[in-house]
């Protein structure tokens, strides 16, 4: 329970501070209001708590008060609370007395913002607590990340010598150039490294020695991102044509990520999550609510066999889930290896409309409602392409390291459909990868904007 806290402690945060501010709101209009009756008061509340909400949305954003709360400084922390407040408070002042002028006491105003304001310190004076009483101790448990270190020098023995960075990375320790056993955190030679790199021991790898050869380096590369491990380089790294990189700064030290990732940020992950169970769950009740029965009934007049095709596919690092969709083919037994090609005799009349016009990827928002899939990302493939691809095209696993979508950059941008050759494999990837390093919530939405318009315009590759 208490490591379960600690790794979620970001989102109860946030999670915490809106509960505060919404049901003190509500009881401060019972308790601390002189004339909760007042019908304008019952008409506008509801607006303004609205409003109250948002504000304190871009407040925090201003202030970067979420960023990051489990292993930032309690100190530093009670100082973006503060600046926060004391600009809600201002909004609130003006805000809520510019509309309410006439009918509102300003003691309401001081009391609702008095009580909320010693509730959130409250409550991060027990969060910080009992933080600094289980953080040391079970801090490593927290962290399952494995982060390893290549080569030593004075930058990998500051790294190994605090104690913040090697928490927050998951630092294990480093592998030497020169494979002999020296004090420290020493994990082995090369030859180890390359070892616990293919056995999936390793998450993430910073590469701190310059004297390692180009080839050797390609070499780390080329095998890390097969098997989806991110890769940081000190700055002053000698290899300077590296490619699309971001910059990470951990506890003050600064860091060149290989791969700028958007979604690898807990706010960006909340945000994307959010949207993902919104959006599936409008479109569970409003559409497939009735558009199952009428589907189940046409597809069992046509073929026989189940109304639902579900097939493993992988998913995020590769794991395989169960994805679902309305079945378009007739039952047979190379639905796991063969897709569906153009004039495909296995798919029935109906299957050639519903994938005409993507209706039997519907049922996949149950998926995203889970938690296997979203409704953006790179398309999950069938197990049997990724183990035939991913030994023939560079890149391929790295767009397993985020969630597989309904629809995806590469889909509305015309890779779609049937697979005519390894070099259409490779512009599909490339276009997944560049969702990736360049996501945005807006992106998201355009995506879909273009998916509706596909079907809209029509696809010649959905069929």
């Amino acid at each position: 329970m208490r490591l379960y806290f600690l790794k979620k402690l970001p989102n109860f945060i946030i999670i915490g501070d809106y509960i505060i501010i919404n049901i003190f709101f509500f009881i401060s209009i019972y308790f601390f209001m002189d004339h909760p009756e007042n019908s304008n008061i019952r008409a506008d509340y509801k607006t303004e708590l609205i409003i109250l909400n948002f504000s304190w949305y871009i407040i925090t954003k201003l202030v970067k008060l979420y960023i990051d709360p489990y292993y930032k400084d309690s100190a530093k922390h009670f100082n973006s609370l503060i600046k926060a407040l004391v600009l809600f408070i201002v909004f609130f002042f003006f805000n809520f007395n510019l509309i309410y002028s006439q009918t509102i006491d300003i003691w309401f105003c001081v009391k609702y913002l008095l009580l909320i304001t010693c509730v959130m310190v409250l409550v991060r004076v027990i969060v910080f607590l009992v933080r600094k009483k289980y953080r040391i101790k079970i801090g490593r448990k927290l962290n399952t990340v494995n982060t390893v270190l290549i080569g030593k020098n004075n930058f990998s023995k500051t790294i190994l010598s605090n104690e913040d960075i090697k928490i927050s990375m998951g630092i294990r320790g480093f592998y030497s150039l020169e494979g002999k056993n020296e004090q420290g955190k020493y994990l082995g030679d090369f030859q180890c490294f390359f070892d616990d790199l293919e056995q999936g021991k390793i998450d993430n790898i910073i590469l701190c020695d310059d004297s390692i050869d180009e080839e050797v380096y390609n070499n780390i590369v080329q095998v890390a991102e097969h098997k989806m491990v991110r890769i940081y380089i000190v700055p002053n790294f000698k290899y300077i044509n590296m490619g699309h990189h971001s910059m990470d700064v951990i506890q003050g030290v600064p860091f060149l990520k290989l791969m700028p990732e958007p979604l690898a940020g807990s706010e960006n992950q909340f945000v994307k999550r959010f949207f993902d169970i919104t959006f599936s769950l409008f479109v569970i009740i409003f559409i497939l609510s009735w558009l199952v029965p009428l589907v189940a009934i046409i597809i069992k007049i046509e073929s026989r066999g189940s109304v639902f095709f579900i097939q493993k596919r992988s998913g995020i690092k590769n794991e395989p889930f169960n994805c679902i969709k309305f079945r378009s083919m007739a039952v047979n037994g190379n639905a796991d290896y063969l897709t569906a090609k153009k004039g495909d005799n296995r798919i029935t009349r109906f299957g050639r409309f519903m994938r005409k016009t993507s209706i039997d990827e519907l049922p996949q928002f149950f998926n995203v409602l889970v938690g296997n899939m979203s409704v953006v990302g790179p398309r999950p493939h069938m197990l049997s392409q990724t183990e035939q691809y991913s030994k023939i095209t560079k890149k391929y696993m790295l767009r397993h390291i985020v969630k597989p979508g309904i629809t995806g950059w590469a889909q509305v941008m015309g890779s779609r459909g049937e697979i005519f050759s390894n070099k259409d494999m490779e512009k599909r990837i490339e276009k997944d990868i560049w969702y990736i390093q360049n996501w945005s919530f807006f992106l998201d939405l355009k995506i879909i904007f273009l998916t509706f318009y596909n079907i809209i315009k029509g696809d010649e590759q959905a069929y």
